[in-house]
């Protein structure tokens, strides 16, 4: 969630500092003026009620992605034990918001740095989750992931490199590999596409971040298939999640 600096400064004298200016809170607003992330100065993200352990420096969670994973979560409420999936999990914010949300969900998480997984373990702890009820896998894309899902979540790396000059400066604290995954940032969306029925459930869903500048470009890819698809606004009404269904 992007604060500006004076606000930031204030939220982490307040959470981290109860207040009292210190040396350390010094040190910390220095950090902020180079553009690192507060939520590294932190050490955690709020996300849809959920703390997200940050201690490996994932990428941050973001408001679009709470904005869409909210609208999983109320139509998938009450549906009793369904199955489901965090792909390109990285700080695993969407899988534990759908464990602490849906109590009786199972959610395995995927992610393609292994580092990742004691953090994302700490998170379902820190939330209060029976451990038992997750299932952590360290793997690229899906070349690890067996059986179907009722629900497939995926924020996939999604920049397009020629676009990498441009990012903004807290960006390049976080991990590169979490915004560049393919030379036109529309490999994952394909692979999904493609591949992506196999692992859904008669009715479930596979929803994907994009950009809305790709949008225009995977409703052509989609044409020619067979799902049934749609593409969900982000808060600031673009389309900016791919929606696919069986």
């Amino acid at each position: 969630m992007y604060l500006t600096d004076d606000v930031a400064k204030q939220k982490v004298l307040a959470e981290k500092y109860g207040g009292v200016v210190s040396d350390g809170y010094r040190a910390d607003c220095a950090r902020i003026d180079s553009h690192e992330p507060w939520e590294y100065i932190l050490g955690y993200a709020d996300f849809l009620g959920c703390k997200i352990d940050l201690s490996y420096k994932p990428m941050v969670p973001r408001d679009e992605t709470a904005f869409w994973v909210q609208r999983v979560i109320e139509e998938w409420k009450g549906a009793g034990a369904i199955k489901a999936i965090d792909l390109y999990a990285g700080s695993g914010n969407i899988g534990v918001a759908l464990l602490k949300h849906l109590p009786d969900a199972l959610v395995t998480f995927n992610e393609i740095d292994a580092a990742l997984m004691p953090q994302i373990a700490t998170s379902i702890t820190v939330n209060g989750i029976d451990a038992s009820r997750a299932t952590l896998i360290a793997g690229n894309s899906l070349e690890k992931i067996t059986g179907t899902f009722d629900v497939i979540c995926a924020n996939p790396p999604y920049v397009d490199p020629r676009g990498e000059a441009n990012m903004d400066p807290e960006m390049r604290f976080e991990p590169h590999i979490a915004f560049f995954g393919s030379k036109d940032g529309f490999g994952h969306h394909r692979e999904l596409i493609r591949e992506g029925k196999k692992y859904l459930t008669p009715q479930g869903v596979l929803c994907v971040e994009c950009d809305m500048t790709q949008v225009d470009e995977l409703k052509k890819i989609l044409e020619s298939t067979d799902w049934n698809w749609q593409f969900w606004n982000d808060p600031y009404g673009h389309e900016g999640v791919m929606v696919l269904r069986p």
